[in-house]
């Protein structure tokens, strides 16, 4: 384009949007065109005036001639489109109570829909923050059921380590190959009373991730190998936590304490020299992550299994069905058994290789895909909302249309004029709702943020990429994107109205020119929010539902004024009988502390994901011929644990003091196992034998069932041991308290100074002992149902939502109705109709309306609610129950939505409504 044509480009472009800026150059053009006119006509000999009038004919008028040279100076569809967008503006200036109800309503819908939309993208559509992140897969084993502990088939994250080295030294499907190792500890000298999260890393971890440090940098080749120095990486939070965001904390040290059999790598009391610190977010290879110090791999001394996760990055081209079938030809060749590879075609492959990001988001993923459907209903029911409110206004408006048409506006400018004003308010709704989705997506990362779950490692285990949620740039774009979709949807039924409108009728002032069938498109859209909002009613009430039986469910033991703790010691001092001694001192000395009713100490507590399992057998040796007894779940406590616990006593008795020194060794087991194994018998004072020590164990006394592994979990046969009488060679030194004992005190007092007591206590047993994990066994029932909790409120608000979008929908259909009826009404009142059979005639027709879509709404719950089956405890997809309240309630409120217009329809005053038209 040359210079003038751009000059041009821009001066029409100017002219565009700012019509008023050439006027006055315009009008003093034409009126020289017209005095030039003028004086050649007076030069022929006509007068001033005749030659005014003869000037003004030739030129053809002067307006028009405006006009021609307004369109030939500027962009007449954009000179349109600011004329169309005036006009929108100066029509819902006109009527602030639509615009204003048209414009909340719509914010509700974009504003909730933007904010899952965000959570979505950050949790399921972003890729992880690594280059080529999808090449970047985790190893599985599927055990089957005869070869495992448990004896029924498992989904085991990773490998033995000396699996894992071969590997590393023979695949070639990938590029790299790296593993890492759960550190528990504590920083010597900090107050915290929880420990710090991290992993140890074998070498190329951080190379295969491939991203920078925010800070100094990762671990060099020679200090990721064995004999390495002592170097640690830093998470952005942990930074800030302890060094308060110094750029100088590179280079100074930290010491850890702790007594984890998972420190792996972590050498406890050495001194360890920050490197570098990752970004914010920044939270692998472990979800929680708070540190890493490298980890050298190497086969171990004993012959015990040592499985570590095997993270990888495939190599260029290599497909992960490739990678997998060399990996299972290298570990069956390691193991020198091929057979366990054979097997029923419908069993799944011995070895897996999952993308990360699947793995890391794969609990969450259903119930977003669920909340998304929710969201968008949600915002259907609101668009449907508004095109009523617009279809109504419409038909308010037909007298000025029918002028409109008549003085020559076209059919597709009345279209766009119609879309430019619903486009308008769908924009404002869409400005609004990001402001309603600021706070949505806060309120979610507030809920969110409290999601944790008692587990092996005692620490809380996020949402996942919590820390990625958020309105960005994406979710902007996105909401102007449903904006502009939603404008267009819901105001295409009032457009095509408006520019179908009958001229003749309109002109006359007849309200019949509204026809039946812009009213039957307003029932249609009614209708198909009750459905909609029937659907979502029920799957919020399935969800609720669900939760309520869940958190109803009894956990087998009394949660009140059950504190729990753990104490660490220094890793210099951690052995298996030092701890043991340790936790039996403290014991004692906490039954006797202030406020303290009952005290004990166990292996692990309900929630807890470390599980011990042994078979009972009736005789000392299992026949070689017989079948496997199928295994128990075996919990190791101290005499007082159940007790403090509260686990109730059925039948004999507890642990006492001289079951210590007793023989045979005392045992308690659960109700679910005296069933199965002591069917009409009496199991107190049986004998029985577990494990390859051959020395008896007396079953003392019956309990009542505990759900060790989750309230949604059925309980399973259990017994208790006295872990004093527990054989080491049954359960390794090294294994006996993984991270130490978990200690349970009963009280009534307050908990800060029990917990200050205990670790008064504690210090002077061992004055380094530290106190961490501090908890309430409710606030651990609590946390183990955060998830159901999260996906029930926010379904049960979608519900809500759509419910009150419905009943308004409903509500102003029967108002509108009533209003374009009133002569109707008038005429039947004014022939003997009573006002009762005026109610009953407005009700009916809302009922009608109710019953289709109630009807619709429970075809469409029957044929979805499936897909909540995963969310749901002790209900069926199909309850029967909640089918019916969530019928009888949405009939209750469509009848209510619809008693205000109906009691406006039983007072209208005949004489007024005759003279109506």
């Amino acid at each position: 384009m040359t210079a003038s044509g751009v000059r041009r480009f821009l001066a029409r472009l100017v002219n565009a949007l700012r019509p008023g800026w050439a006027e006055p150059d315009l009008a003093r053009e034409v009126a020289a065109h017209v005095t030039m006119i003028e004086d050649d006509y007076v030069r022929r000999g006509l007068t001033r005036e005749e030659a005014s009038l003869a000037a003004r004919r030739a030129f053809g008028g002067v307006e028009q001639a405006k006009d021609r040279q307004r369109d030939a100076r500027s962009f007449v569809w954009l000179d349109d489109a600011r004329r169309d967008l005036q006009y929108a503006v100066r029509s819902l200036r006109r009527t602030p109570g639509f615009a204003i109800v048209a414009v909340a309503t719509l914010a509700v819908g974009i504003g909730a829909t933007t904010a899952i939309f965000s959570v979505v993208h950050a949790v399921l559509l972003r890729p992880l923050p690594f280059p080529h992140a999808d090449q970047i897969v985790e190893l599985y084993e599927n055990v089957p059921a005869a070869e495992s502990p448990v004896h029924r088939p498992q989904r085991v994250r990773g490998i033995d380590i000396r699996e894992l080295i071969e590997l590393r030294s023979r695949a070639r499907s990938f590029s790299r190959v790296a593993s890492f190792n759960l550190a528990l500890v504590s920083p010597i000298g900090s107050t915290d009373t929880a420990l710090l999260s991290g992993d140890s890393v074998s070498d190329g971890t951080f190379d295969m991730l491939g991203t920078p440090p925010l800070l100094g940098r990762w671990f060099s080749r020679a200090e990721e190998g064995p004999g390495g120095d002592r170097v640690i990486v830093l998470s952005e939070a942990t930074w800030r936590r302890y060094f308060n965001g110094d750029r100088d904390a590179l280079g100074r040290t930290i010491t850890f304490t702790g007594n984890s059999a998972f420190v792996g790598a972590i050498a406890l009391g050495e001194a360890y020299t920050v490197v570098g610190v990752m970004p914010r977010g920044f939270q692998y290879p472990g979800e929680t992550a708070q540190f890493w110090v490298p980890l050298a791999l190497k086969a171990p001394s004993d012959s015990r299994t040592h499985r570590l996760p095997m993270m990888a990055r495939l190599a260029d081209g290599v497909s992960a069905e490739t990678a997998v079938a060399e990996v299972t030809a290298i570990l069956h060749d390691v193991r020198g058994d091929v057979a366990s590879a054979k097997g029923r075609a419908s069993a799944p492959p011995r070895f897996e290789l999952a993308h990360v990001s699947d793995e890391l988001t794969a609990p969450v993923k259903p119930a977003l895909i669920v909340l998304t459907v929710a969201v968008a209903f949600v915002l259907l029911i609101a668009c449907a909302n508004v095109a009523n409110l617009l279809l109504a206004r419409t038909a308010a408006r037909q007298h000025e249309i029918a002028v409109r048409i008549a003085i020559g506006a076209g059919y597709w400018r009345l279209i766009r004029q119609a879309l430019t004003e619903s486009v308008l308010l769908a924009l404002l709704g869409g400005g609004a709702g990001i402001a309603l989705a600021f706070g949505g997506v806060g309120a979610f990362r507030a809920l969110a943020a409290n999601l944790s779950r008692y587990d092996l490692q005692g620490a809380g285990v996020a949402f996942p990429r919590l820390d990625a949620v958020g309105i960005d740039a994406s979710a902007l774009a996105f909401a102007l994107f449903v904006s502009t979709a939603t404008g267009l949807l819901f105001g295409l039924a009032p457009a095509l109205r408006r520019a179908g409108a009958d001229r003749t009728e309109a002109l006359r002032g007849s309200t019949a020119s509204e026809g039946r069938g812009g009213r039957s498109v307003q029932r249609t859209l009614v209708a198909a929010q009750i459905a909609i909002a029937t659907l979502l009613f029920i799957g919020g009430g399935l969800l609720m539902r669900s939760f309520a039986k869940l958190a109803s469910i009894d956990p087998g033991y009394d949660a009140a004024h059950a504190l729990t703790f753990q104490v660490a010691l220094r890793g210099d001092r951690y052995h298996a009988a030092r701890v043991e001694e340790f936790a039996a001192a403290l014991a004692d000395r906490l039954r006797s502390a202030p406020g303290v009713q009952a005290a004990g100490y166990a292996r692990q507590l309900p929630f807890v994901i470390l599980q011990d399992s042994f078979a009972l057998r009736s005789t000392p040796d299992r026949p070689k011929d017989a079948a496997a007894p199928p295994p128990v779940d075996a919990r190791f406590v101290s005499r007082g644990y159940l007790t403090a616990m509260g686990i109730r006593v059925i039948a004999g008795r507890g642990f006492e003091d001289g079951d210590r020194v007793s023989h045979p060794r005392a045992m308690v087991i659960n109700h679910t196992l005296a069933r199965r194994d002591f069917a009409g018998e009496n199991p107190v004072g049986r004998l029985v034998y577990t494990g390859p020590d051959p020395a008896p164990w007396e079953i003392i006394g019956v309990v009542d069932d505990v759900r060790q592994f989750g309230l949604d979990r059925a309980p399973t046969p259990q017994f208790f041991a006295d872990l004093t009488q527990w054989p080491a060679r049954m359960t390794p030194d090294v294994y006996l308290f993984p991270i130490g004992p978990y200690f349970v005190v009963r009280t009534r007092t307050d908990q800060a100074a029990v917990i200050a007591s205990a670790l008064r206590l504690a210090r002077q047993l061992d004055a380094e002992a530290a106190i961490y994990n501090v908890a309430t066994m409710e606030d651990i029932a609590s946390n183990s149902m955060t998830l159901p909790r999260l996906y029930a409120a926010l379904l049960g608000m979608f519900a809500a939502v759509a419910v009150g979008l419905a009943a308004i929908g409903i509500y102003g259909m029967m108002a509108y109705s009533v209003t374009q009826r009133t002569r109707e009404i008038g005429i039947r009142m004014a022939l003997g109709a009573s006002r009762r059979a005026v109610l009953g005639l407005v009700l009916r027709q809302s009922t009608v309306l109710t019953a289709i879509g109630l009807a619709a709404g429970l075809a469409g719950a029957a044929g979805t609610t499936r897909y909540l089956q995963s969310l749901l405890f002790g209900l069926t997809p199909y309850d029967p129950s909640t089918f019916l309240v969530v019928s009888l309630a949405f009939v209750g409120v469509a009848m209510l939505a619809s008693y205000v217009p109906a009691r406006r329809a039983m007072r209208v005053d005949p004489l007024v409504a005759l003279r109506h038209e």
